[in-house]
């Protein structure tokens, strides 16, 4: 069966279930211009699998497309309401000495970095860095991140990618924090609002004047090979943008951990976008009261450290998607402007929670029944935008 065949079946079905986009390869966004000179990051550990059920070496592209339909969604646990807590000022984790992005805390531009996750782009490096991780589908039911570091505030991280292409509702989310947009190429409508906004510094590595911040290493195929990291997005950050910067508005509110005596005990939390064969998700330690990360049900590592991926605030969002009429890539778009559904994972305890966010411009809020914003853990916060909150299941 031919690809176009493939995917119209996959559209024709998708029509009766909401669901029928095809696990396939991502697409790459612009033609390279300019390819960035090769190198040799602090790690680049071996493959994943190019299908959800096994592992296999990385390829260029994967070579076939799953034959299976869409699953059928499992019904999401009834959740936990817990009282919002007021914040306090708070600047890390205690425990683990994780810094917090609190909002008037930024003294310099932040950094948003779109990261692949493509299985031959796993384990990613400098994830376990960031401030805030947004996690979201890109095409053919494949997800990308977008990390947010700050100088300054978040630790460096000596290896961070591989890196990837933008998409218009990632430019969306990554405006309100006004910083450095580091991708290589993207759709075309993404580009278009990179060019046109003045929220963001665009860090394009497909620019010729912007390729010397990238390094290509041999040990992965392109187009999963592309890396940068803290010292170098810095560099590019004093070079592109000198100006003293400051925003009291950007970033998150905060409070103290719940003591220990009052946690729950452990639970696992897991969630698909398109094929159920195909999960991420967490599992809740009290002890540290944090969650740590699952792919496929396994540990997530960091390529660096080989540690599980852990944070201390998981936000899961219901966000609307569609394909994009006459992509030919089969890119899609989401409705991450407007507000919506969502769910607050902190202290062991599951919130229901509307998120909300009024223009690109505008901070996404996630407010309680009362309209009050929630207040996070020192820490990490991981933010998942599913098509349905009927993805996620919590035992």
């Amino acid at each position: 069966m031919t690809f176009r065949n493939r995917f119209a079946m996959a559209h024709a079905h998708r029509a009766c279930i909401l669901l029928g986009l095809v696990l396939t390869i991502s697409a790459c966004g612009a033609s390279n211009p300019a390819a960035a000179p090769s190198g040799s990051p602090a790690a680049a550990p071996t493959t994943a699998p190019t299908t959800a059920p096994t592992e296999a070496p990385p390829t260029a592209v994967p070579t076939t497309a799953p034959t299976d339909t869409p699953p059928t969604p499992a019904p999401t646990a009834v959740p936990t309401i817990a009282p919002t807590v007021a914040p306090t000022v708070v600047t890390s984790d205690p425990l683990t000495g994780a810094p917090a992005l609190a909002r008037g805390a930024l003294q310099q531009r932040p950094i948003v970095v779109m990261i692949d996750n493509h299985p031959n782009a796993y384990p990613q490096a400098g994830l376990d860095k960031a401030a805030v991780v947004f996690e979201a589908l890109a095409e053919f039911g494949l997800t990308r991140f977008m990390a947010i570091y700050a100088p300054g505030i978040t630790p460096e991280a000596t290896s961070i990618g591989p890196v990837r292409s933008a998409r218009l509702y990632f430019v969306q989310w990554a405006m309100e924090f006004r910083g450095l947009y580091v991708h290589a190429g993207g759709a075309p409508q993404a580009l278009e609002l990179l060019q046109n906004t003045a929220s963001l510094v665009d860090v394009d590595a497909l620019f010729r004047d912007r390729s010397v911040y990238f390094t290509r290493v041999s040990q992965r195929a392109a187009p999963h090979n592309l890396y940068t990291d803290s010292a170098t997005l810095e560099r590019a950050l004093r070079s592109l943008a000198p100006e003293p910067f400051a925003d009291p508005n950007i970033g998150f509110l905060f409070k103290t951990d719940a003591p220990l005596d009052v946690r729950p005990p452990s639970r696992r939390i897991e969630y698909f976008f398109i094929y159920r064969e195909d999960p991420a998700g967490w599992t809740y330690d009290p002890t540290t009261n944090s969650y740590l990360r699952l792919r496929r049900g396994r540990p997530a590592i960091d390529a660096v450290t080989g540690q599980q991926l852990r944070v201390k605030n998981v936000v899961v969002m219901e966000v609307p998607e569609a394909p994009i009429p006459g992509d030919d890539k089969g890119r899609i778009e989401q409705k991450v402007i407007g507000s919506g559904r969502a769910r607050v994972f902190l202290d062991g305890i599951e919130r229901e929670v509307t998120w909300r966010k009024d223009s690109p411009d505008d901070r996404l809020l996630f407010l309680d029944a009362s309209g009050n914003e929630i207040a996070f853990n020192p820490g990490q916060i991981w933010i998942v935008a599913l098509p349905s909150l009927e993805n996620l299941t919590v035992s």
